[in-house]
């Protein structure tokens, strides 16, 4: 067995780790978001339930179903704001505010008499100004267009395998032991399902492809964390303002 072979293999299990763990943020994420969503627009959507036997697609659809009810609930609380004029333009200048301003006493001050007299749901702001979940459902989109949603995430790894990535860097260990079986499953598994037709090196091209996966995953990631740190820092703004 060569040398590049053991590294486009380690490659791939490095890379299928990396996915499973992105899919628990993922989850994580997005169930933090609904939570804040329907704690402060008073809505009931489903938080995610997530398993190691989760297929991938499923997980997906889950997700978009998600954002789609609550771009359903933004575009109506949205559309209802701009009918009252001093609510829309309080929306955006607060949305522009909070963007520019770094002296939070200062924006305090300065929206205190416009907060007390009109109730905007802050969450719309944030959530329509910056399309948040509409960028959020395209991303998915394009992620649902690669060739593993028929795989669940136990296929990309188990935690309570802690060794199954030894069998990629040693020949030494001959025992058909648990983790050996267990990881030989996982890369046949993502090998069969990321092959290229014309693929000289089925393992390279396998590793190639899981690691763009990998890496087209951050934005959405980014963007969620970003989603969850704006709604909660200007609800809680809302709240001292008000409390005043």
């Amino acid at each position: 067995m060569s040398s590049e072979s053991e590294q486009d293999k380690e490659r791939l299990v490095q890379a299928a780790k990396m996915f499973f763990f992105h899919i628990k943020d993922l989850t994580s994420f997005t169930n933090t978001l609904t939570e804040l969503f329907n704690h402060n627009m008073n809505t009931q959507i489903l938080s995610m339930a997530v398993k190691e036997n989760t297929n991938i697609k499923d997980f997906f659809e889950q997700m978009l179903r998600i954002f789609k009810e609550m771009q359903s609930v933004v575009n109506e609380k949205y559309n209802k704001m701009q009918k009252e004029s001093l609510c829309s333009k309080f929306a955006t200048a607060m949305c522009s505010m909070v963007e520019k301003s770094t002296n939070v006493k200062e924006l305090q001050e300065s929206a205190k008499e416009v907060f007390k007299s009109v109730h905007t749901p802050v969450i719309v702001s944030v959530l329509h100004n910056g399309n948040i979940l509409g960028s959020l459902e395209s991303s998915l989109s394009l992620l649902m267009q690669f060739p593993i949603m028929n795989l669940q995430l136990s296929d990309f790894y188990r935690e309570d395998n802690k060794e199954q990535s030894e069998v990629t860097t040693s020949e030494k260990n001959t025992s058909p032991g648990p983790s050996k079986t267990t990881m030989v499953d996982i890369l046949k598994k993502l090998q069969d399902a990321l092959k290229a037709k014309t693929a000289n090196n089925p393992t390279e091209s396998a590793a190639d492809l899981l690691e763009k996966i990998v890496k087209d995953m951050g934005p959405i990631l980014e963007i969620l964390q970003k989603a969850i740190k704006s709604i909660e820092t200007d609800i809680s703004m809302f709240k001292k303002v008000n409390d005043k």
